[in-house]
């Protein structure tokens, strides 16, 4: 049995101390063990104490990065250079260390079987791994030390990519993903010409892999740019992660006909969105506005509704969230409907067999729109407000004063949508 930590008084012999004296002792005793309780307590959740957990992890996945580019560099044949298998996938605490950059909230077992092959497979390619560190480190800290350091590991990163592209090694996974993740960590950084690049340099591996084998692209791709990360709906509201004409054409021409129906949707609701912000500034007569916005937007519900004949659940929760966004467009429905259309929007991403990490919850505009149509007071707005809160202040706590800003300096479509959706970046901010 584990031993108690407390102090206790012995009662014996007692009768002979003095009331004042026995009051004075066990007052003594009190205040004691309540300063070991609150050290405890302070102890198990101080943010100190976990951020040094996790400087730790960074220095020790940092000198498994050098070890790996040691090694590469002593090697002439490509294959050696960048092995199958890392470091990182062999060595569990090297994978732990990993996971606490990435997730703020620390050390998280895969929900399933498709998370597990998700976490080895970014552990199994050293362009991955330096892709991923770049910016989980860049993102843990303002402090230069924390910068200078991502900017080696970006580096690295673009120097694997590059002899990949030279070799006949391309149109791995690995590869697909290294130049995934430096897509998004362009897009957090809101710097276009970067993600311009990546996004390129994908289409052309993209290309490249399809000219050479039947092999559909993996399906985590198509989860991300699509599904799983919301990243259709983020293009709603002009921030894509990795979202891209390019990349959409691609994946449709690996015949995914999901992928068609919801672009042309997500191209409708931003003409529609168009319209409706004219409609504020110029206000249009019934007929035009029956014209104009009541008939189209008619026509974008009956569409959506019928996604839910899919089944796939990233669709399934796609196609709640742009029926929220098209509600919250032009009302046309009570506030229990909406709560009771964005719970079922929860419940659909509860079923993700992939979560999304600290920082794709962070900038998912899906879950911003769940927290915009529930009911204030509600349990389900509790749900999505919360699952951004708690992202923005491990932010906080390392050094981001503006954890938002990165959203907020972006160029957002103007209207009534676009202001609720700054009004609850204010509150997550609080």
């Amino acid at each position: 049995m584990e031993q108690s930590s407390f102090l206790f008084l012995n009662t014996t012999g007692a009768s002979s101390l003095s009331r004042p004296a026995a009051k004075r002792m066990r007052a003594h005793i009190t205040k004691t063990n309540f300063a070991k309780r609150r050290q405890r307590i302070n102890n198990s959740i101080s943010p100190e104490s976990e951020i040094e957990k996790n400087t730790v992890a960074r220095e020790n996945f940092r000198q498994l990065s050098i070890n790996n580019k040691h090694s590469a560099a002593n090697e002439n044949n490509l294959n050696m250079i960048l092995p199958p298998v890392s470091d990182a996938a062999r060595d569990p605490k090297a994978l732990h260390d990993l996971q606490r950059l990435v997730f703020l909230e620390g050390i998280r077992p895969p929900v399933s079987a498709s998370e597990a092959a998700w976490f080895n497979l970014i552990a199994s390619d050293p362009a991955l791994i330096e892709s991923t560190m770049a910016i989980a480190v860049r993102l843990w800290s303002p402090d230069d030390c924390w910068q200078m350091e991502s900017y080696q590991h970006s580096c690295t990163a673009i120097n694997l990519i590059k002899r990949r592209i030279a070799s006949t090694m391309t149109s791995t996974d690995g590869v697909l993903g290294a130049v995934t993740t430096m897509a998004f960590g362009a897009s957090l950084e809101n710097d276009d010409v970067a993600w311009n690049v990546h996004i390129d340099g994908l289409a052309q591996i993209l290309k490249e892999r399809q000219s050479r084998s039947t092999t559909p692209p993996p399906s985590w791709l198509t989860g991300l740019v699509v599904h799983i990360d919301r990243d259709s709906v983020n293009a709603i509201f002009n921030f894509p992660r990795v979202y891209h004409e390019r990349i959409l054409q691609i994946l449709i021409e690996c015949s995914d006909q999901s992928i068609t129906r919801i672009k042309a949707i997500c191209d409708s609701v931003i003409q529609l969105q168009k319209k409706i912000d004219s409609h504020d500034h110029q206000k249009f007569d019934s007929n035009l506005v029956a014209r104009e916005i009541e008939e189209p937007l008619a026509t974008l519900h009956y569409k959506v509704r019928a996604l839910r004949t899919i089944d796939d659940i990233y669709v399934q929760a796609t196609a709640r969230s742009i029926e929220l966004v098209l509600y919250l467009l032009w009302p046309s429905q009570s506030g229990a409907h909406l709560t009771l259309l964005a719970g079922e929007l929860k419940e659909a991403i509860c079923l993700f067999p992939i979560q999304g990490c600290s920082y794709m919850n962070l900038t998912s505009f899906q879950l911003m729109i769940g927290a915009i149509a529930a009911d204030e007071n509600s349990p389900t707005r509790a749900w999505f407000f919360d699952r951004m809160a708690r992202e923005a202040r491990a932010l906080r706590l390392r050094g981001w004063n503006e954890p938002l800003s990165l959203l907020q300096d972006r160029n957002m479509p103007a209207g009534g949508l676009t202001r609720q959706i700054q009004a609850l970046w204010k509150e997550l901010c609080h």
